[in-house]
């Protein structure tokens, strides 16, 4: 199975119910992260995660000036930030992917322990209202507490799924020749392709994905392969934009998959919300963008639950 953000943090909440630990002393703003000004009230990106019936939200990123920005505050700032942006009755949109965005609203904090932490960050419990029904036991969707984005028009005619299949495993092909990737050895994992209306263009993007079905959780010196990458229609048609290539131990490669895409900066592109793991790690959160004609990424941060853990040495 996948190795995925939802499953982690809903075994983080298996002591939901225990007292937090007191505050530490020191300030906590990890290094070469600059410090948040919340008297500007920067806008946040939430991870709506968890049972359906009883999801979480958790602060994962900042917006400043159109910037996506990682979330650096003191130990205090982060117990402001609960009480500004994560009061009960707080309302905000939530985006799923390739849908209609619905809204939440914040229903109350929830306390949650991590062996040797002292100080964990703030996550509550929130109600999920959606524009259209669905019927999934888990969720994991984005917040913004910004403006509600409305999603892109999708165009009047879409490609065939077996066009979309031909065309993504041919570009897939063509990206994982330049890690040594054969196509015996890429047609031997699981191979997805779908289109996501991103605005880069006003065809829809193409995402790409060769991945192993036990991505990160391998045993022993098992090799594999991976490809995400992201296609773009052009002046000669769809171009991969995006690639994510590897080939080697699966416990060292990292895999990326596709979160979530919603344009919180207003520019008319999506950003491009990705996951990145490895093995036995923590998982990365990745923001790609779309400039001068590719997808770049602008941001890359761990996504840690304790506040006071220590600086890797």
């Amino acid at each position: 199975m996948y190795r995925i953000a939802v499953v982690i943090l809903l075994a983080a909440t298996a002591c939901e119910k225990s007292n937090p630990a007191k505050d530490p002393a020191l300030a906590i703003v990890p290094d070469g992260v600059p410090a948040l000004n919340l008297a500007a009230k920067p806008q946040f990106l939430f991870q709506v995660f968890g049972d359906r019936d009883s999801p979480r939200m958790m602060p994962i990123a900042a917006v400043v000036n159109g910037a996506i920005k990682p979330i650096g505050l003191t130990q205090s700032d982060w117990k402001q930030l609960d009480a500004q942006y994560m009061a009960a009755g707080t309302k905000y949109p939530f985006y799923v992917a390739g849908g209609d965005p619905g809204e939440l609203t914040v229903t109350g904090d929830t306390a949650y322990s991590l062996p040797g932490c002292a100080a964990v960050k703030p996550m509550s419990l929130v109600q999920l209202a959606f524009n259209k029904p669905r019927t999934d036991p888990t969720v994991e969707f984005i917040a913004f507490s910004g403006p509600l984005t409305p999603p892109h028009p999708e165009p009047a005619k879409l490609m065939t799924a077996t066009d979309m299949e031909k065309l993504g495993r041919k570009l897939g092909h063509d990206v994982g020749t330049r890690v040594g990737l054969s196509a015996a050895e890429l047609d031997s994992i699981d191979f997805h392709a779908r289109m996501v209306m991103t605005g880069a263009s006003k065809a829809p993007t193409l995402l790409i994905s060769f991945i192993d079905p036990n991505a990160g959780e391998a045993h022993g010196a098992v090799r594999t392969g991976h490809i995400f990458a992201l296609a773009d229609s052009g002046a000669n048609g769809y171009e991969v934009t995006y690639a994510h290539a590897v080939k080697g131990n699966a416990k060292t490669i990292e895999f990326q998959r596709l979160v979530n895409h919603v344009d919180f900066n207003g520019d008319g592109a999506d950003e491009i919300i990705v996951e990145a793991w490895k093995y036995a790690s923590d998982n990365d959160l990745v923001v790609l963008s779309f400039k001068g004609g590719r997808w770049q990424e602008v941001l890359r941060v761990k996504q840690g639950w304790c506040l006071d853990a220590p600086k890797p040495k």
